[in-house]
């Protein structure tokens, strides 16, 4: 599966379609709606971050759980990691911490609802 992680990877999806999905995870999924994870939103500067990094040609993104503080409890969250053509993740040269100046790695801490839904 060499060299498939290419930068067109994805198409669009009506919004009916996406909707539809979204309520049947939203039903199936979400048993605590007033804590469990619906959506998570990302500024455009952590993507772009993500997609300018070296040898990037686009993000993977992993369901992890976490401990949200908003809710008291654990969550599903997104954890975005930068990609290559052929499948290896970009991560940091020193993965002890996480850097703030933009280089190599990946990221957390998005938005999530809730509490924060649009």
């Amino acid at each position: 599966m060499a060299n498939e992680f290419k930068s067109n990877v994805g198409s669009k999806v009506s919004k009916k379609d996406a909707m539809e999905w979204i309520d049947k995870y939203d039903k199936e999924m979400r048993k605590d709606k007033g804590a469990d994870t619906r959506s998570i939103f990302y500024g455009r500067d952590a993507l772009l971050s993500i997609l300018s990094q070296e040898g990037s040609t686009g993000i993977t993104f992993y369901l992890a759980l976490k401990y949200n503080e908003a809710v008291k409890k654990e969550t599903v969250q997104l954890v975005l990691v930068p990609t290559r053509e052929d499948g290896t993740l970009i991560w940091p040269e020193d993965d002890i911490s996480a850097k703030v100046d933009g280089s190599a790695g990946a990221f957390d801490v998005g938005l999530g609802c809730p509490p924060y839904c649009p």
